[in-house]
């Protein structure tokens, strides 16, 4: 009794599709795991940001004028 199978080919068939399944589900998992953890990395922000850098989002939001703006670049320069 065979159960359809067609001799062991049909079960063979199965076989290496449960293990390819199995594979690939092991590696999107790694990928994914892989790509949290580069992006997380990336978007930390720097524990000192960088005061010029400050400023010129400041400036670039429009919260200070450009005289403000170049009296605390050169203030920050010097």
């Amino acid at each position: 009794m065979m159960w359809g199978f067609y001799g062991n080919w049909g079960m063979g068939f199965w076989m290496l599709m449960w293990w390819v399944l199995l594979i690939s589900i092991l590696v999107l998992a790694v990928y994914g795991l892989v790509s949290l953890i580069n992006r997380r990395a990336v978007q930390q922000p720097a524990l000192h940001p960088d005061p010029l850098a400050i400023l010129k989002e400041r400036y670039a939001r429009g919260e200070i004028t450009t005289e403000e703006y170049r009296s605390m670049r050169q203030e920050l320069l010097e």
